[in-house]
């Protein structure tokens, strides 16, 4: 089941998944309007089955099907009293499936998109760290197999939609692995840790990069990739994170008023304690305050009759002082 927006409606239709010219594409069997329901029959009790005349259609394109395997298709949009009385495992059948050694199953894992299986990982163990994940045989990421590109997206958004609001900057910063623009950084796992507008710059970068990938567009151009499926991640995070980026704006302005005042504050002391005015301090480089501060320290070292408790103090202040101008000068 394939669900596709065209203006204000959400239509759907049956698709298929098929191998051509090395790739797995996708094609419409079956236009099922904007209610797929209509099809359900309900007899009577807590039974349904899906109408003839969908069958029939397949059939018609050389299509073979049967009741159960169009229940699943239709299963989510059963009347919910009747999904809760007879439950999945009432209606699906479930194949033996042979197991496959940790070889095998890494080397189908070897031929699966990476923002595929990031997707995946995120949505069955949550957390930003996944990668390493990869490294393990991992049957579920078999979903993806014998797949086109509609069927994977087609899945991947029925599973998105149980995310929970605040779940959707972790979701999108594990799935386009955007924790490699933040690698110099302990906090790079950490999204609410980074600044927005970089996290923004970087989700951009990924995004354009993703639908340049041939690997992942399977046989589609870039404008059909970004239109029918990455868009919805430009409406995921910039909508949808409308609350936490006002968040972060105001974290950041709160930030930035308390580094001004921080600022401020230890540029006032310093200049009563270096002579000079706060406006030279502020416009004085790093090698400027370094001089500054080695004739003042000459003065006041106690090697030379100053005062030990005032160099002490200089030296503090110092350090305060090129931390608050940026130059990170720190004493061994």
């Amino acid at each position: 089941m394939a669900r596709k927006k065209i203006g204000p409606h959400t239509y759907y239709f049956i698709r298929e998944s098929y191998y051509a010219d090395g790739l797995w594409r996708s094609r419409d069997l079956l236009a099922l309007g904007t209610d797929p329901a209509r099809y359900i029959i309900y007899p009577g009790g807590n039974s349904f089955y899906i109408d003839e005349v969908v069958i029939e259609k397949l059939a018609a394109k050389g299509i073979k099907t049967d009741q159960w395997e169009l229940e699943d298709i239709f299963w989510p949009f059963v009347k919910p009293h009747i999904k809760r009385v007879i439950g999945d495992f009432a209606y699906r059948t479930f194949k033996p499936k042979k197991r496959l050694s940790s070889r095998e199953q890494m080397a189908l894992q070897a031929g699966y998109h990476i923002f595929d299986c990031r997707r995946l990982l995120f949505l069955k163990f949550g957390g930003t760290n996944i990668d390493p994940l990869l490294k393990r045989p991992l049957s579920f990421l078999n979903v993806l197999k014998d797949k086109s590109r509609d069927e994977i997206e087609q899945y991947l958004m029925r599973a998105e939609a149980k995310l929970r609001p605040r779940e959707t900057l972790a979701y999108i910063y594990a799935s386009f692995g955007l924790a490699k623009h933040f690698q110099h950084r302990l906090s790079r796992f950490v999204p609410e840790a980074q600044m927005l507008e970089e996290i923004d710059a970087a989700f951009l970068e990924e995004l354009c990069l993703l639908a340049q990938d041939e690997s992942y567009r399977m046989g589609l151009s870039p404008d059909e990739i970004l239109k029918e499926y990455l868009s919805r991640y430009v409406i995921m995070y910039f909508d949808r994170l409308e609350n936490t980026r006002r968040f972060f704006e105001e974290r950041q302005a709160r930030l930035a008023q308390q580094k001004y005042y921080a600022t401020r504050s230890v540029v006032a002391k310093a200049a009563s304690f270096f002579g000079v005015s706060e406006a030279e301090l502020m416009q004085m480089g790093k090698e400027e305050l370094g001089r500054l501060f080695r004739r003042r320290a000459r003065e006041l070292h106690p090697d030379r009759g100053g005062d030990h408790e005032q160099f002490i103090k200089l030296r503090k202040l110092y350090e305060e002082l090129m931390a608050a101008r940026g130059f990170k000068r720190f004493f061994n």
